[in-house]
């Protein structure tokens, strides 16, 4: 694995001049990090799928099915898109949702949350197994897997430590969305350099805990590329999109 912070090429320099500009959204600029820097965590070179007790789980299919929940609903109107990543290797989800730019705070955990539930309930039309969300639960996918959330307004795309909502819920530990200015704990994100660590507004737990964090996610990514490799898959940015 690279270390934690990844040079790009100017390729994926220009790729983040065309987003500024309006002309990409983050998913594009993920494919360009991906092919530029190919051993970063997660996925293979064909749609994402996870075998379950039989059950195949595709991940490009839950994204679409989670997007068209979210979009019969009128409860989020300052939708703008959305990107998931799955890594089956690590057991590890990363949901995003850049929202438009009037959203606040408040919108960010209201629509981390439906994203999660929406999330799971296509997960479940795969694999009825799991859980379906509840107004208490965000169901049983986040059982078997730690979910990366990140809500933001498009224009902080690049400033992490403004995000709505940026937070790791590790798997069956039934933690709730926090606001990030509400949140102690450090949640890795992917800036144009690469793997960030940025802690919540409330962290107490000191630079020493994020080193070691840093250390843990670092070795845990150099085990899952090494079990890619030896099944002779391709690894990409996480999830491959």
């Amino acid at each position: 694995m690279k270390k934690i912070s990844v040079a790009l090429t100017f390729a994926a320099v220009m790729s983040v001049s065309l987003l500024l500009s309006g002309c990409m959204k983050r998913g594009e600029i993920l494919e360009s990090v991906a092919a530029e820097n190919p051993v970063l965590a997660g996925g293979q070179d064909k749609p994402d799928v996870a075998l379950h007790d039989n059950v195949v789980l595709d991940f490009d299919e839950i994204q679409a099915e989670a997007e068209e929940l979210i979009l019969d609903s009128e409860e989020y109107p300052l939708s703008s898109y959305i990107d998931t990543y799955a890594d089956e290797d690590r057991k590890q989800i990363m949901l995003i949702w850049p929202l438009q730019n009037e959203a606040t705070e408040e919108d960010g955990v209201h629509y981390a949350e439906g994203l999660l539930r929406a999330f799971n309930d296509a997960a479940h039309d795969q694999d009825f197994s799991i859980a379906l969300s509840t107004e208490d639960s965000y169901g049983g996918l986040y059982n078997r897997y730690d979910v990366n959330v990140q809500v933001f307004r498009e224009q902080d795309l690049l400033n992490a430590q403004n995000y709505f909502v940026s937070m790791t819920i590790p798997a069956g530990s039934k933690e709730k969305v926090v606001k990030f200015s509400e949140y102690d704990g450090v949640n890795k994100v992917f800036l144009i350099d690469g793997a960030s660590w940025i802690p919540g507004g409330k962290y107490t737990g000191g630079n020493e805990k994020i080193q070691a964090l840093m250390a843990e996610d670092e070795a845990a990514e150099e085990s899952a590329a090494a079990a890619r490799a030896a099944r002779g898959e391709i690894s990409e940015f996480p999830g491959g999109r």
